[in-house]
């Protein structure tokens, strides 16, 4: 058995590294008074009711799942018919369009 003497678990107590001490974590509910438990258990719910809206929206608004479709279709096209070279130069005239209507 070799020891490595580089590791600091192998060195004398009195000059191992210290310790970083863990921050502190969240109190466990049972350790909480009421208004925090309040506080707690609000947060908890509208964090939850925002996760279900965001997650229904794009799976429920007929627009959004039309435009999610209609990207994937263009992506798929695009890498199928191997059109990336064409789309970067058609993103380049756009953005020169763009900066030229900016200056004026």
């Amino acid at each position: 058995m070799t020891i490595d003497i580089f590791d600091p678990e192998n060195w004398h107590p009195a000059n191992r590294p210290k310790k970083e001490v863990e921050s502190q974590k969240e109190k466990s509910v049972s350790e909480m008074n009421s208004k925090e438990q309040r506080a707690y258990f609000k947060q908890r719910a509208e964090d939850a009711r925002i996760n279900r809206y965001v997650n229904n929206l794009s799976a429920k608004d007929r627009y959004v799942k039309t435009l999610e479709d209609q990207l994937v279709n263009l992506k798929s096209f695009v890498a199928f018919n191997k059109l990336e070279p064409a789309v970067k130069d058609y993103e380049q005239k756009i953005k020169a369009i763009n900066d030229k209507n900016k200056k004026t």
